[in-house]
């Protein structure tokens, strides 16, 4: 798989865990789940930085 398709990859659940942690969000601000959604958008994050890197 080359880098491009990664990070077109990478960028989309990106995207897509961002609109799922706003949304959570918006419907309940105490939802519990939003950290974990949150935790996960992280580490898209840091995985796309390296990506990025190399």
């Amino acid at each position: 798989m080359s880098c491009l398709t990664d990070n077109s990859n990478l960028e989309k659940k990106i995207e897509a865990t961002r609109k799922e942690m706003y949304t959570r969000f918006e419907n309940d601000p105490d939802d519990p789940l939003i950290l974990a959604v949150s935790q996960k958008l992280d580490k898209l994050l840091n995985e796309l930085t390296k990506v990025q890197k190399n």
